[in-house]
């Protein structure tokens, strides 16, 4: 798309935030199996995991890989991160507010509350604002200011 940025200034701050954000995801979601896994895979209620959100294994298991696809882009830079942070951001999006609609009545296998999909919500914007400002042109010759003056003399010379 010809109208989002492209080599942003700030693209390596996005870039570190997804990792940061992904490796936490992937954190909660290995305490929250470690935790629950007495629990049923799929148990409505939930353990509260860090004091913060409540998790059932599934849930890990969901954070696990969401954070794995996370870092992974990250990592692989090269605009596969804005790529897929642009299809991940939505995707957590609308998982959020399935479990929204999911939370008082026995469908809720992810044991969501609302804070989960607070952070779910906070999250998607981060990686989806990511997916936003990290792309590179690639085709682009990289400008080294040192040279311009010496290329614009041999140029003047040369003219003499």
């Amino acid at each position: 798309m010809s109208h989002l940025p492209v080599d942003h200034p700030l693209r390596g701050l996005y870039r570190g935030l997804t990792i940061v954000t992904g490796a936490a995801s992937i954190a909660f979601g290995a305490t929250a199996l470690a935790t629950t896994s007495g629990n049923g895979f799929t148990d409505n209620e939930g353990e509260k995991v860090w004091g913060l959100m409540a998790a059932n294994p599934a849930a890990g298991v969901f954070w696990i890989v969401v954070g794995a696809i996370a870092v992974l882009a990250a990592l692989a830079g090269r605009n596969i991160d804005a790529k897929v942070n642009s299809v991940l951001g939505p995707a957590v999006w609308v998982v959020g507010t399935v479990g929204l609609v999911l939370i008082r009545n026995g469908d809720n296998f992810l044991a969501f509350s609302v804070t989960n999909v607070c952070v779910m919500y906070l999250l998607g914007t981060l990686w989806f604002t990511a997916a936003l400002y990290s792309g590179v042109s690639g085709s682009q010759p990289v400008s080294r200011p040192e040279s311009a003056g010496r290329v614009a003399e041999e140029a003047l010379g040369a003219a003499k």
